[in-house]
């Protein structure tokens, strides 16, 4: 997969049970079945009322294809009425290119891995999963270069799970009817930790983010999240070097 799309919703007050449960019973598989693949389901930590999702493409012709043909499909039009009844916003996505190999994002499991699991469980035993965006003060190439060669190595060391590095893809959005943010200063990490108080105790003991600061144009922004039981992407799952 080379494109991946990081989708946070705000859904309508106390709908998120609801919308996870629905989203997971009816858009996992069918999005599938288009060429088009959930990776990642999260409810926002702190945020209840927010859910953010993963979707991942093998390029972006087979991104339009499968859009084209999912959301103009009978499977989706039968449902967009309840599924959009639940959201309040859809439109903070982040389109991006992995730097790295897919697998460290999904341990190489498939849907059919998590198919028992509960449809809408947030279970405490997924962990806890963190995406960090920093943006550029100068050349991008620059500060992922500075991320490769001593950040990821220093996170790994001390006990953070790589899940992997993004940047934007820059590449026309070629659906418009699903608006993007293709921010070319962008840098996104994603690691994965036991439970909230590891990440706690790991930040407090050294902060990662200091260490790019220098390269950054302003303070990282973190949002924290708490896989579903039927997320592919989680703790524990990633192979580490």
């Amino acid at each position: 997969m080379q494109v991946i799309e990081l989708r946070n919703y705000v859904l309508q007050d106390g709908r998120r049970a609801d919308f996870i449960r629905y989203f997971e019973e009816h858009f996992l598989l069918s999005q599938r079945d288009e060429g088009m693949h959930v990776l990642g389901q999260f409810a926002v930590v702190d945020h209840p009322d927010c859910f953010l999702w993963i979707r991942g493409f093998a390029d972006m012709k087979t991104r339009r294809r499968g859009l084209d043909d999912f959301y103009d499909g009978a499977f989706w039009q039968a449902r967009r009425a309840e599924a959009n009844a639940m959201i309040r916003d859809h439109e903070d996505v982040h389109l991006l290119q992995p730097l790295d190999l897919i697998e460290r994002l999904t341990g190489g499991l498939s849907l059919e891995d998590r198919a028992s699991e509960a449809a809408g469980l947030v279970s405490p035993t997924t962990g806890l999963v963190v995406a960090d965006f920093y943006r550029a003060a100068g050349r991008l190439d620059r500060l992922v270069h500075a991320f490769e060669e001593r950040l990821r190595p220093a996170l790994l060391e001390r006990g953070h799970q790589m899940l992997g590095h993004f940047v934007a893809e820059l590449a026309p959005n070629d659906y418009p009817r699903l608006k993007v943010t293709q921010d070319a200063a962008l840098l996104v990490v994603l690691t994965a930790y036991r439970d909230a108080a590891y990440h706690a105790r790991l930040h407090a003991e050294w902060n990662p983010q200091g260490e790019l600061k220098s390269l950054s144009t302003a303070d990282v922004v973190t949002v924290r999240l708490q896989p579903t039981a039927r997320s592919i992407v989680r703790y524990g799952v990633s192979p580490q070097e």
